[in-house]
Order: C-alpha cells, then sequence, then structure tokens
C-alpha cells in the first residue's frame, strides 16, 4: 500500500495554496496599474478638454474687431473678459446678459456659449486677462516694436465651475489677439 502512495504524482495542499497566493498577488499589481492608468488618463483627457476651450476662446475674440479689442483692454478698469460678468439671467425670456461686452461684441448670446461651455455635462468658465505687462515691455523693445502695435497678449484661463469631483484644476493658455492687418 505504502509502495502505492509514493507513485501518484500530483500538487500537494500547500503547493496549491502557494501557487493561489501568488496569483492573487500579481493580480492586485496588475489591477492597481490599470486603476491609475485610467485615473491618469481620465486627468489627460480634462486637460485636453480645458486647452481645446482655451483655444477655441482666443480663436472667437481674435474673429472680433481688434480695435474694439485694444481699446477695450488699453483701459485702466478692464483687464480681462470675465465668464462672471456673462451669464445667463432667469426670468420670463430666459436671457443672457453680457452688458459688460455689449461694445466688443455684437452677440452677447455667443459670448457667454464661449466663456461659459458645458462639454460631457461638465461646466467650465474662462476668462481673458489681456498681459499689459507683457505688451509694454514689447512697445519698449525696438526689435518688437513694429509688431507689437497689431498683437495684444492674453492669458486664457480655463477652469471647471464643479469641483465636486477632485481638486479644481486650472489650465492656461498664452496667446496673442492679432489685427486683421496682419493675418
Amino acid at each position: 500500500m505504502k509502495s502505492g502512495l509514493k507513485q501518484e504524482k500530483g500538487f500537494t495542499l500547500i503547493e496549491v495554496l502557494a501557487a493561489i497566493v501568488i496569483l492573487s498577488i500579481v493580480s492586485l499589481v496588475l489591477t492597481s496599474y490599470f486603476t491609475n492608468a485610467m485615473s491618469y488618463s481620465k486627468s489627460n483627457q480634462n486637460k485636453t478638454i480645458m486647452v481645446n476651450l482655451a483655444r477655441n476662446a482666443l480663436f472667437y475674440v481674435e474673429k472680433q474687431d481688434f480695435e474694439k479689442m485694444k481699446e477695450y483692454f488699453k483701459s485702466e478698469e478692464n483687464n480681462s473678459l470675465e465668464a462672471s460678468k456673462c451669464q445667463k439671467v432667469i426670468d420670463a425670456d430666459d436671457s443672457v446678459k453680457c452688458e459688460d461686452y455689449r461694445q466688443l461684441v455684437e452677440d452677447t448670446t455667443i459670448l457667454n456659449q464661449v466663456l461659459n461651455p458645458s462639454i460631457n455635462g461638465v461646466n467650465y468658465r474662462i476668462d481673458i486677462e489681456y498681459q499689459r505687462k507683457l505688451h509694454k515691455e514689447s512697445l519698449s523693445d525696438l526689435d518688437k516694436k513694429d509688431m507689437a502695435a497689431y498683437l495684444l497678449p492674453v492669458l486664457v484661463k480655463v477652469s471647471r465651475v464643479d469641483s465636486s469631483n477632485g481638486p479644481q484644476t486650472q489650465s492656461v493658455v498664452e496667446g496673442y489677439i492679432t489685427d486683421e492687418k496682419i493675418r
């Protein structure tokens, strides 16, 4: 009887348990890797959306009348196009009030959609800041003085309105509003 048991070949209970433990550890490592990759991908997707929204806002502002934009930004009290100044007013006609920007654009409804977009159910806010200091420096530089008259340096900041889904993120794109004469 003893000789028959010795000839049976198979795994012992300890070997099977050791294999299950090793397999569990490997699967936990792989699961954490895929979880981190998914969160990194979601973060990059959000940043890509924000950069594209900033470029869209810059493109929209660039297509407006350059002289009006220049006069608006050159006045000391106006340093930015703020999304908070262009809000939907809930009343009978559900209209959009952008009184501060009425002299810049003809249709403030489009401006409101550009400054307060909603993508995939997420609301964003876009602020366009004029970089007064940078513009003054380029006007005083002899090499850049000729071109500086046709360019307005701006900083486009995009942020999420709702910060309930994690930390508040913001993307910033620098650019220029160019005069129609050099386009």
